[in-house]
């Protein structure tokens, strides 16, 4: 019996020792990070220009550094005063706080949101099946996209949140839980969630919970950043670039839909954050429990235990499971990357718009490149077809939007996925993909075609036109249906032009959502005039030469294009 509990003894000393070994391995490998990440951005150096970085664990910063310039026509390097934005890294305070309230026992994760906000506030749900907290952590309340009121270029239009999310709700296009659609709208709604439990604007309370409690100095959540002198002014310093480091002009606009994406600081607060996620006893919640909670998955790979989302947080499938979220503004890219299992994280910011080989590739030297067998096994086939993104729009004035991003081709089919059979869905990471018939997209884009092919015509006919009376040396003007059937024609183009634009722009929604309604106006018009066309050719056909005929008829060929475009569209839908 002596004999067995020593040589017991000895068994668990060498386990302890092997394991504490490995342990001390994986700690002095994250400590020997720097090295590593200096080299990563020396191979980089050309397409640079501002980056800040850290490296820790729960307790400790591991490694920090900063590179490149906030401005690289003054020199301006950057340092631990440098401020970044943060993009959609700032949905995780708005997880944060819920996940807080939720310790408190002021909501409940699966209740209906609307048991939360004012009487009658959602005007947009589609479906019986309620909308819940964890749907809108998950992105898959079933909202489509919204385009509109997320930036402006006027810090004096930004107007309460409560009353913007009034104002713009996007439609319900799917039953909540069926399709994973990333939802800047969605999280925007649940911060006004938390600021209906918390009696107080959402920045005021992140500023009280959060910032304070952590002792972020050096961080902003209000849009215009009035709130924070330092951030503001350095904020209004920065200086902003593409990916191959060629200036942009305007980069910084204000997010009014501020919880989706609206936080600024510096590398050093962000650590600060990123550090108390990681942290499963820091100053954001009272009970550790909490904390095991909000890294618990809520959403998974169908037909696999593989999480897809931990309550706001997604799992970036590196060589290990890492949980985090990445972010991106007009001038800016962030991320903040965690691994509870090895009690490591990271943080990046760039001064760069879509920036990936720093925000995605270089987390790899910490967290192990990934490897899709590991997860899924090498052999995976997906049926042929075209996929469009869940996360797209398909009711109301801006539906053509919808064909911009047409699905998921063969680069995508490369990445993270896997492929539901019994719905015949794709499901990546941030999103589902849907398998969309052939007639659909034929229709589509043949419809659409048609409509630019018959809108560059209209200048080749009116030239036709003109030379043609002036070889027969006719003085009077050019047939005015005609004529006026292609002005109204350049005038719907001309409309959505504006509208287009303005929406590139970030101009207030109020002041282009009288486009639609023009071009409602002008669809109008043109039916009424594509009846008058056909009854005069009907009645006049035998009388007009064969130029005249062919005239009228390419003309209303290319009004009832022009009409069936906005009917399909839906772009005379101007109260949507």
């Amino acid at each position: 019996m002596k004999i067995r509990t020593r040589i017991s003894v000895v068994a668990l000393l060498v386990l302890w020792l092997c394991f504490s070994g490995l342990n001390a391995f994986a700690a002095a490998d994250a400590e020997n990070i720097g090295g590593k990440i200096e080299q990563f951005v020396s191979e980089h150096e050309d397409t640079t220009a501002g980056m800040a970085v850290a490296v820790f664990d729960s307790e400790k910063e591991l490694y920090s550094g900063f590179f490149g310039h906030t401005d690289k026509e003054q020199g301006i390097r950057t340092d631990k005063d440098s401020v970044f934005e943060w993009g959609s890294t700032t949905k995780l305070l708005v997880w944060t706080s819920v996940m807080q309230l939720y310790e408190q026992g002021k909501i409940d994760l699966d209740a209906d949101v609307r048991d939360y906000l004012p009487e009658g506030f959602l005007q947009n749900l589609r479906f019986e099946k309620p909308v819940t907290m964890t749907h809108l952590m998950n992105h898959n309340a079933g909202f489509q996209e919204m385009l509109w009121d997320v930036f402006s270029d006027n810090e004096h239009y930004i107007p309460e949140l409560g009353d913007l999310l009034s104002r713009r709700q996007p439609e319900q296009v799917f039953e909540p839980g069926s399709v994973t659609a990333y939802s800047n709208w969605g999280v925007a709604l649940a911060g006004y969630i938390v600021e209906c439990i918390a009696g107080q604007p959402l920045y005021e309370y992140i500023n009280g919970h959060i910032f304070a409690p952590l002792g972020m100095k050096h961080t902003s959540l209000k849009p215009d950043y009035s709130d924070n002198q330092f951030v503001r002014s350095a904020w209004d310093r920065l200086v902003c670039y593409t990916t191959d480091c060629k200036r942009l002009e305007p980069s910084r606009y204000f997010i009014i839909l501020y919880p989706a994406g609206s936080c600024v600081s510096t590398i050093g607060d962000y650590l600060i954050f990123a550090q108390a996620l990681l942290n499963r006893e820091s100053a954001l919640f009272s009970k550790p429990e909490t904390h095991d909670l909000l890294f618990q998955p809520t959403l998974y790979y169908e037909g696999t235990d593989i999480p897809r989302n931990c309550h706001g947080l997604w799992m970036i499938p590196y060589g290990k499971p890492v949980y985090g979220h990445g972010g991106n503004t007009a001038g800016c890219s962030a991320n903040i990357l965690l691994s509870p299992e090895d009690n490591l994280g990271m943080a990046v910011m760039t001064n760069q718009s879509g920036e990936e080989t720093f925000n995605c590739k270089m987390p790899e030297l910490l967290f192990g490149k990934f490897e899709e067998s590991k997860y899924f096994g090498s052999e995976r086939e997906l049926p042929a077809g075209i996929y469009k993104p869940g996360r797209t729009v398909l009711t109301g004035p801006i539906k053509l939007y919808s064909i911009a991003f047409m699905g998921f081709d063969d680069e995508s089919k490369e990445e993270f996925w896997t492929w539901d059979q019994e719905t015949g869905r794709v499901r990546a990471p941030y999103g589902d993909y849907l398998s969309a018939p052939t007639w659909q997209i034929v229709y589509e884009l043949g419809i659409v075609g048609l409509w630019a092919i018959s809108i560059v015509l209209v200048p080749v006919m009116l030239l036709v036109m003109l030379v043609c009376r002036l070889r027969r040396g006719e003085s009077r003007p050019l047939g005015k249906w005609a004529v006026a059937a292609m002005l109204l024609r350049l005038a719907v183009v001309g409309t959505a032009a504006y509208i287009i634009f303005s929406g590139l722009t970030y101009r207030p929604s109020d002041t282009y959502f009288w486009g639609f309604a023009v071009i409602a106006a002008l669809a109008a018009a043109l039916a009424a005039m594509a009846v008058a066309g056909m009854v005069g050719l009907s009645r006049n056909a035998v009388s007009m030469n064969k130029g005249t005929v062919f005239v009228r008829v390419m003309t209303l060929c290319g009004i009832i294009v022009t009409v069936i475009n906005i009917l399909y569209w839906n772009m005379f839908v101007f109260w949507a």
